[in-house]
């Protein structure tokens, strides 16, 4: 089979096309064939050395769709999808034309998606999952704000809010993304160039504040997300700019508040887990109250995975590369 492969860290041109054995399953495991996998800023990150743990030489690719070609007879011919954090990064990924998965890992994909939408839409959806649902435990009615709602991320976190009965409230930096927070189905939008977050946030919902906030930005919006919320209310971390780990706050104002501080790391949560996570999630799908991205995604052969990789790096939105 072929596979992209790296054996030191650098910029995406350390990537090679390489042949290798094609993995064979066994017992409690299976083989897929990919038909689809995305490319994700981590993984472009993975292969410059800027995340922990990567063990080298390494085939990268966290998000992947395919079918079973390898394993349980029940499961062969399967359709399936998934992302891991521990694939592509101490276990060899989804960026070759096969992926040999733990039998647990081996999730249905949703019919609603064709397997370029699955493979490139894994880790947004689940890391959207642990931040507003594992972690500051969403519940129907209240309000959710998620701050840079046309992202990936940030729109998966509208459309699973809206889905469990949330009130929501999305941020766009410019009023050109207006449409695009909406189409996910956000309720209120707000322009951070209109003033500041919190006095829009309490205008939005009637004086009060946010009882959960997912903050896709960190650095800069971080104090000004923890001021916007509610008494008692979740602010859920899954970012930070490199050059700004360290923010400060209102330590008074947080106790007096008896805010929540979360933290969430996808990395944490190997391919089974993630596979869970994404079997709750597919009656969304199902249902039509989750949808694959309102944009495009732009797409790559196996053999173009550089380009690929330079683009993601480039930040020209969602990319996958094809395989089939």
């Amino acid at each position: 089979m072929r596979a992209l492969r790296f054996d030191r860290f650098g910029p995406p041109n350390q990537l090679q096309i390489q042949e290798m054995e094609r993995p064979h399953s066994q017992r409690g495991e299976v083989v897929v064939q990919l038909h689809a996998a995305g490319v994700n800023p981590s993984d472009v990150k993975n292969v410059a050395g800027a995340m922990e743990d990567t063990t080298l030489p390494r085939t990268p690719g966290r998000d992947f769709a395919g079918v079973v070609s390898e394993g349980p007879a029940e499961l062969v011919g399967t359709e399936v999808w998934g992302t891991g954090g521990d694939i592509g990064f101490t276990r060899d990924g989804s960026h070759a034309e096969y992926l040999l998965l733990p039998r647990e890992a081996a999730c249905p994909k949703p019919a609603s998606l064709s397997f370029i939408e699955a493979g490139s839409i894994g880790l947004t959806y689940v890391t959207a999952w642990l931040a507003i649902i594992d972690g500051a435990r969403l519940q129907t009615g209240e309000t959710l704000l998620v701050v840079g709602a046309t992202g990936g991320v940030g729109s998966a976190a509208i459309q699973i809010g809206k889905w469990k009965g949330a009130h929501v409230i999305g941020t766009v930096r410019r009023e050109s993304s207006r449409s695009v927070a909406q189409q996910n189905g956000a309720d209120v939008v707000i322009d951070l160039s209109g003033g500041e977050l919190p006095r829009q946030v309490r205008n939005a919902v009637g004086g009060n504040g946010a009882d959960v906030i997912m903050d896709t930005v960190g650095g800069p919006m971080f104090e000004a997300c923890l001021v916007s919320l509610a008494h008692k209310g979740r602010l859920v971390e899954i970012s930070s700019p490199a050059k700004e780990r360290r923010v400060s706050f209102d330590l008074i104002d947080f106790y007096h508040r008896e805010s929540r501080l979360i933290g969430i790391d996808s990395r944490k949560f190997g391919v089974v887990e993630s596979g869970s996570i994404l079997a709750q999630l597919a009656p969304g799908f199902e249902t039509d109250a989750l949808r694959g991205p309102a944009s495009g995604i732009k797409t790559y052969e196996l053999r173009e995975g550089v380009a690929a990789y330079e683009a993601v790096a480039k930040g020209s939105g969602r990319v996958a590369l094809t395989m089939t």
